[in-house]
């Protein structure tokens, strides 16, 4: 019986989950475009994307769903958090915040006696509407977690398209960013640059760098994969006659286009964090390096082998640029560390006065101008510019000692399954496993310049880390699916 026209146009039609996955690579392919989503009217629209596009699809996918394994799931701990950023800003009787905070509630008592007025009720936040804001966002990436790993699950092919989005993102911004380098009258967009530090389409060249740290990794390990499903077996062949160099060089040029465009994005984005003169990330650049090389299941000689040929490109073309730049910036580095050390150590009271409940997300530049004294009147810090202080004094102690234990453990877990594994049981979790393997490797790279820099604030890169981790959870699900019975 012939199938009828409307019928064969509907069969064409992309499905619900299609779309949703077209969603996602939309929102990882844009969201760092414009200076990475940092104005408030672009992450708006990314944060109505995800809660309309992806909750929407969530709502439909209910009855699939077991709620009580949610509840039992680490994802409970930044629920609470979240949870708990809402409370900070709703508005409480002004005597149970002198008993939760008794700093802001004198604050607010000084307040109404200088400007005569008779407040009986305030947030413990100092920035209500701000906080308001940050719970939206972080719920939508909530939300965007979620529906990443399902789809993950549902959709086998999904994987390798976030992968190549983000590499192609990373290469773009690496590119863009080495242009600036060379041509500082290029700018940032519209903007001009006022420095030669590549910053690709993000005004803030730190958070540039941690934004090509998350990315350089997967384009690293990518070229891998493609390389161990294509020539791996004849390389081992090659190898034993004439040696391990020449046996990868004369493979190397044979493989197919993929591998090279992964290796040649990752050498380029990497180039680009060093001439971001970010020295948080070219130090977390290493890190991330030294895991990988530790992590990925490759023989030592072809650790060896690539990694030195990626060193002699990286300080062949970094050669031309001029280094320059690099070694002055370290130079300075104990004057840097320096006046950050005065920074943490002029926010530390702000944290004693505030331990249990904290001040609420985006305060911190309300109150950092009466803390920090020792510093030029003109000069104003709107960041603690060390991610895990600004968190403790925006959660309070213990919230944030609680959310710390969650990453830790969280990290240590994933680090114990997939760290360290020399073989991968099954071909179909072969891929899976690399990916997370140098998702876990980025993700402690851009934790360890959290310590230096507020890269988590940049609200492209938070979802890319948020990215990261559902590859994470995905690759601990198939290659715990993969073990052999």
């Amino acid at each position: 019986m012939a199938v009828s026209l409307p019928a064969r146009l509907l069969a064409r039609l992309p499905t619900v989950e299609m779309m949703v996955s077209g969603c996602i690579l939309f929102i990882l392919a844009t969201i760092p475009l414009l200076f990475g989503a940092v104005h408030p009217i672009v992450q708006a629209f990314y944060t109505f994307l995800i809660l309309a596009g992806l909750g929407g699809w969530l709502l439909y996918s209910v009855p699939e769903w077991k709620w009580q394994g949610f509840f039992r799931s680490w994802l409970l701990v930044p629920t609470l958090v979240i949870l708990y950023m809402a409370l900070q800003s709703v508005p409480l009787p002004l005597l149970l915040v002198d008993w939760l905070s008794p700093t802001r509630a004198e604050r607010i008592g000084m307040l109404n006696q200088l400007a005569h007025t008779e407040l009986t009720a305030t947030s413990i936040s100092e920035n209500g509407w701000a906080g308001l804001m940050t719970v939206v966002f972080l719920f939508s990436l909530l939300l965007y977690f979620t529906t990443l790993k399902n789809l993950l699950h549902r959709n086998r092919q999904l994987l390798l398209s976030v992968v190549m989005v983000i590499v192609s993102l990373g290469l773009f911004e690496g590119i863009y960013g080495l242009l600036q380098t060379m041509n500082p009258q290029l700018g940032i967009l519209w903007l001009p640059n006022a420095t030669k530090a590549a910053q690709g389409t993000v005004i803030y060249k730190n958070q540039y760098a941690a934004l090509l740290n998350m990315c350089w990794p997967l384009s690293l390990t990518g070229g891998v994969v493609y390389f161990t499903r294509s020539q791996q077996q004849s390389w081992r062949g090659q190898k034993k006659k004439e040696g391990a160099f020449p046996a990868f060089l004369k493979t190397f040029l044979s493989l197919p286009v993929q591998v090279h465009f992964f290796f040649l994005s990752a050498g380029i984005m990497m180039l680009a964090v060093i001439f971001s003169y970010s020295r948080g990330g070219i130090l977390a650049l290493l890190l991330i390096l030294a895991t990988l090389h530790l992590a990925l299941p490759l023989s030592r000689q072809m650790k060896g082998v690539l990694t030195g040929l990626l060193f002699l490109f990286l300080a062949g073309y970094g050669s031309l640029l001029g280094f320059d730049g690099v070694i002055e910036r370290f130079s300075t580095i104990d004057e840097s560390g320096l006046n950050r050390f005065y920074i943490y150590a002029s926010s530390f009271p702000l944290l004693l006065d505030h331990w249990l409940t904290g001040i609420g997300p985006g305060s911190f530049k309300l109150l950092s101008g009466v803390y920090l004294k020792e510093f030029p009147e003109n000069l104003l810090f709107d960041r603690a510019h060390n991610e895990y202080l600004e968190l403790a004094i925006e959660l309070g102690l213990p919230m944030a000692i609680m959310c710390l234990g969650w990453m830790v453990s969280g990290l240590v877990v994933a680090g114990k399954k997939l760290l360290g594994k020399c073989e991968v049981i099954l071909d179909e979790a072969r891929d899976s496993f690399l990916i997370g393997c140098a998702s876990l490797c980025a993700l402690l790279g851009f934790l360890a310049h959290g310590l230096v820099d507020f890269g988590w604030r940049l609200p492209a890169n938070s979802l890319f880390a948020v990215t990261l981790l559902a590859l994470i959870s995905h690759a601990l699900h198939e290659s715990g699916r993969g073990q052999p019975s």
